[in-house]
């Protein structure tokens, strides 16, 4: 053992550099210390998970992919007249809800039949919950079910066929991929083959039902269509009837014949046809003004209007904007947002909406002229029949009369025509099933179970249970009060550490099948560690005073059990075994545990001596090359006895016969007696018990001793080999290296 010989002041180590608290060496220590807790903290956790993933069913999961693809041009070489699908985010996010709706659900629910399905359509177990709810509803009066119970619609979902709908529900996920016009449709199931079925089903669901709605939807324009012809052909036939029952009123019959018309009255047909298809025009062209003027009114997007959607500029500067947001992203990606190729990047998407939105105006803009122009078209128009019906040969009201039905008939004739083109096309557009989407990529059968993800489970709990392993160790480390290395001493009470003692192991103070108390150990291996540290000890005291070296010393301790009184006796034989005259007082009256441990607590000692009862001389027992004066009869007053005048004038007798005078005291945290002693000792050596004194304690102790210099120094105690190297390299001088300078 190597003791620690030079004094440190409290200033000088006051004034220390502190070590670097990211010091490596430190995390290394703690680990080598506090590596099985945590070991086996994160074992129990992985242990654990393992448990729990063991009774839990694994779910998986397969996914079908679906593209929605819009209808970009007119059908049979006329106007479309059926709704479009919008690829815009809301019509996508529409199309996701549809996906996940009751009515689209419930088909797959009763084509893959899922209410008998254990799955899908089982009842579930009933929970606690539920299990009282019913028990409790035994005793409760029962209502009437059959006066009570409302009548059931016609339509109304079963319940069986609700419940399955919402558990596929729960089981189904539907995302869309990016910015893609593709739509992710995934089922979890405890089934890999039924998981991959049902998504399949549900896509073909998907697919089928927009080709319905189309389906539906040109049936009911067909359907309007027809109805609105019927009302058209009467009103044309009824047209017809009043021309030619005018012109037979009026013997106007002839006014037909080729050979007899007039060319006011050709003028007057062609004026005639003009404005009706003028009419016509106007009306085209005011519906999509007013279209865009009422979606400008409620604040919709403009570029959903059918001219601006058809726009080939429009569609090239979104391509632009989409490939200059890809860039402007990418260019985040790398830089910060201050950078001015983002900077660049920015203004020039800015640009693009600004050219957009230019364009979008001027085309609303065009609408509009088309449109005042179209007016102005048929304004002019009918002024130039106005004009030729008051300037023609036959300006009778008979004429003008006859004039007027003509128009009706040619604009009602121009009506039905126009409708019955649209009627052909509607029913074209009702056989043709153009498909908006279709499934491109059909679920599969999934190879692993998507929950629970064992391996990232596991991972989770070894990572969480070596955090709270070396969360526990740090608490224990930060909750541990005592010393647990020379240096923490000096560094904490400025006092210096004398020598690290280790403690000895029954094994270790077994010699000849025979296990020795120290003492005797310490005179059997007088080169052991043991006996090295004792040595220190005693050398350090001798040279905390070079000039005049103390000859009484005290040893004391802040609590009891700290094997100060074991030291002591150690100190007295290492002390005679030097060839020093020592006697070793037991000084600790209310608990003489060295008189006990050398077995002379039944004979008189210091307590017969100072109270008058025994010679000092005749209570002194000699034990192998000590000399022991035990504590003697119990004491009601010890603590006065040991401050009396006849203890100081007994101890200058015995420092005049003895080298060292080395007294026992009590602790000083509990009684005051060893306060009392301190005053009346030259040296004073603190015992600590390594890793278990609280250091507030040991603190207030040393406070509490009259003079700071008394205190030689600090011997930390009971030391645990095998656990003071994992607190540092200077935790304590052990190990390999230093077996050659000791014989154990």
């Amino acid at each position: 053992m190597h003791g620690r010989v030079p004094i440190a002041r409290q200033e000088d180590i006051a004034s220390a550099p502190h070590e670097d608290p990211l010091d490596l060496r430190q995390v290394l220590d703690f680990v080598r210390r506090r590596w099985p807790p945590v070991l086996a903290t994160a074992v129990v956790l992985v242990a654990l998970a393992f448990l729990g993933l063991m009774t839990v069913t694994p779910r998986y999961t397969a996914a079908a992919e679906v593209l929605l693809e819009p209808r970009n041009s007119k059908i049979f070489g006329g106007e479309n007249i059926l709704p479009d699908i919008d690829l815009d985010s809301g019509s996508i996010d529409s199309q996701i809800s549809v996906i996940g709706s009751i009515n689209l659900l419930r088909r797959v629910v009763e084509k893959e039949k899922l209410t008998e399905d254990p799955e899908f359509g089982g009842p579930g177990k009933p929970g606690l919950l539920s299990t009282i709810m019913g028990f409790v509803a035994n005793f409760l009066p029962q209502e009437d079910t059959e006066t009570s119970a409302a009548p059931e619609a016609p339509d109304a979902i079963p319940p069986d066929v609700l419940g399955a709908i919402f558990r596929l529900r729960a089981a189904l996920g539907v995302e869309r991929v990016g910015r893609e016009y593709v739509i992710v449709i995934a089922v979890t199931s405890i089934d890999p083959d039924k998981a991959a079925r049902l998504a399949n089903a549900v896509a073909d669901a998907f697919v089928v039902n927009r080709l319905n709605a189309r389906y539906d939807a040109a049936k009911r324009a067909s359907a309007w269509l027809a109805e609105r012809m019927e009302g058209l052909r009467e009103q044309l036939r009824q047209s017809e009837e009043d021309v030619a029952k005018f012109r037979r009123a009026h013997n106007l019959e002839t006014l037909s014949s080729e050979s007899k018309v007039t060319i006011g009255e050709q003028q007057l047909a062609e004026l005639s046809a003009k404005l009706a298809t003028a009419r016509a025009e106007v009306a085209e062209r005011k519906a999509k003004y007013d279209q865009a003027q009422e979606v400008r009114a409620k604040g919709g997007n403009l570029q959903s209007i059918p001219d601006v959607v058809r726009s080939g500029v429009i569609s090239a500067l979104r391509a632009q904007e989409a490939e200059v947001r890809r860039k402007e992203a990418d260019l985040i990606a790398r830089y910060s947002d201050a950078h001015p190729t983002v900077v660049n990047a920015r203004a020039e998407r800015r640009d693009i909406e600004r050219s957009i939105d230019a364009e979008v105006g001027r085309i609303i803009a065009n609408i509009k002229n088309d449109y005042e122009v179209a007016l102005a078209g048929e304004k002019s128009l009918q002024a130039s029949l106005n004009l030729l019906t008051g300037q023609g040969g036959d300006d009778s009201d008979v004429g003008i009369k006859l004039r007027e039905l003509e128009r009706a008939n040619a604009a009602n004739k121009t009506l039905f025509e126009d409708f019955l083109s649209r009627a052909k096309i509607s029913r074209e557009q009702t056989a043709f099933e153009e498909r908006e989407a279709q499934i491109i990529s059909p679920a599969i059968s999934p190879g692993g179970p998507s929950y629970p993800r064992r391996k990232i489970v596991l991972l989770a709990a070894l990572m969480f249970g070596i955090g709270a392993g070396v969360a526990g160790a740090l608490a224990v480390d930060i909750l541990n009060s005592g010393f647990s290395a020379p240096k923490q001493v000096e560094a904490s009470l400025g006092r210096p550490v004398l020598a690290a003692i280790p403690r000895l192991t029954p094994s270790e103070r077994r010699i000849d099948g025979k296990v020795l108390n120290p003492v005797n150990f310490l005179l059997n291996k007088p080169l052991s560690r043991f006996s090295e540290a004792v040595r220190s000890v005693r050398i350090g005291v001798q040279m905390a005073d070079v000039d005049d070296p103390p000859k009484v010393l005290v040893v004391t301790s802040s609590i009891p059990q700290e094997g100060k009184s074991t030291l002591s006796a150690c100190l007295a034989f290492s002390a005679a075994k030097a060839g020093h005259r020592t006697i070793l007082v037991d000084g600790d009256l209310r608990h003489p545990s060295t008189s006990k441990y050398l077995e002379l607590d039944n004979g008189p000692g210091l307590v017969d001596v100072l109270v008058g009862d025994a010679e000092l001389e005749s209570v002194i027992v000699p034990v192998g090359e000590i000399a022991v004066l035990p504590a003697g009869s119990v004491s009601q007053n010890p603590a006065d006895l040991l401050g009396s005048a006849r203890m100081k004038h007994f101890v200058s007798r015995l420092r005049e016969a003895y080298d060292y005078v080395i007294i026992d005291s009590s602790p000083i945290a509990p009684v005051v007696d060893a306060r009392v002693l301190c005053q009346l000792a030259d040296k004073v050596i603190y015992v600590i018990k390594w890793h278990t004194t609280s250091r507030e304690i040991v603190a207030d102790c040393i406070g509490k001793i009259a003079s700071d210099r008394k205190i030689a120094g600090i011997a930390l105690n009971i030391v645990n080999e095998s656990k003071a190297s994992r607190y540092g390299p200077n935790a304590y001088y052990s190990g390999k290296k230093y077996t050659d300078y000791y014989q154990q």
